[in-house]
């Protein structure tokens, strides 16, 4: 097996390292290799993800990476993964590109949730309980009408989404975990588990409402078709109104410390939608 410099097309924020190798056949496949430095919750992360690939990734109705091999001890835990297909840029996504995702959506949400422990970290639900009132007060204080109201309201908003039904989600659905093959295959699995729909389908806006990308009607219509196909029945206003609460929560309690990653012209895009989804909400 021969190392190439290049990082995969679908690379994950968790610090893996991921490099493109050559295998002795002439084929491509990518080793993504999580280090005991990089901490606890990072190994727990990566643990997750090899604990996907071997006991839900053979039987999944998505398109996933074939797990190649892979190796877990103290020192860290490192995976081969065979090479799925090629990302494209969101930019140029054909509206069939956004269907395919909508309904490979549909079909994690509605599959049985495997066996086992799959509880995960909920990042917003924590924020929720314990926000950084510091940091959404810089971002968001004066650019978005009645903030008190949504930090004072932020204990019945957690309740709420915190009650929707559990399903198995991605974690960290944005279109750079996604790549094109013979359909669309679902990368980086690290922060898979249990969860609410609305956390993948909302963080797909969240990731690409800075480059100015909308996420089109097309895919949750696909998301509604395939659900109804499953025997899952959804109220389109209902799905609706939960994910602009979704989305909304995101970029106020968990969007500002990532304000440092973007240009000028991708945070006034940010806080243009926050206002926009609050208007909408009413809140």
């Amino acid at each position: 097996m021969r190392l190439t410099g290049g990082a995969s097309p679908a690379d994950a924020r968790s610090g893996a390292g991921v490099r493109r190798v050559w295998l002795p056949d002439g084929g491509s496949a990518y080793l993504k290799v999580t280090g005991a430095e990089l901490g606890g919750d990072a190994l727990a992360a990566a643990g997750r993800e090899l604990r996907f690939y071997r006991r839900v990734g053979p039987d999944a109705p998505v398109c996933v990476p074939p797990l190649l091999g892979a190796f877990e001890a103290d020192a860290g835990v490192a995976l081969l993964l065979g090479d799925a297909g090629e990302q494209r840029d969101v930019a140029v996504w054909s509206p069939e590109l956004w269907r395919g995702l909508g309904g490979t959506l549909a079909r994690l949400h509605t599959m049985p949730v495997p066996a086992g422990d799959w509880d995960r970290p909920d990042a917003l639900l924590s924020a929720l309980a314990a926000p950084d009132l510091d940091a959404v007060a810089g971002f968001w204080s004066g650019r978005l009408p009645r903030l008190d109201e949504l930090l004072a309201g932020r204990g019945a908003l957690r309740d709420r989404l915190g009650s929707a039904p559990p399903v198995f989600v991605h974690g960290d659905c944005h279109t750079g975990n996604v790549v094109h093959g013979n359909d669309v295959v679902l990368c980086d699995w690290q922060e898979s588990g249990t969860g609410r729909a609305t956390s993948d389908l909302a963080l797909l806006s969240v990731r690409a409402t800075p480059s100015g990308t909308r996420v089109p009607a097309v895919l949750f219509e696909e998301y509604l078709r395939e659900c109804a196909c499953a025997g899952v029945h959804l109220d389109a206003i209902e799905l609706e109104r939960s994910l602009m609460l979704e989305e909304l929560a995101v970029l106020v309690f968990l969007w500002p410390p990532f304000a440092a990653y973007n240009d000028p012209a991708g945070i006034d895009r940010v806080r243009r939608r926050a206002r926009y989804l609050a208007d909408r909400l009413g809140v």
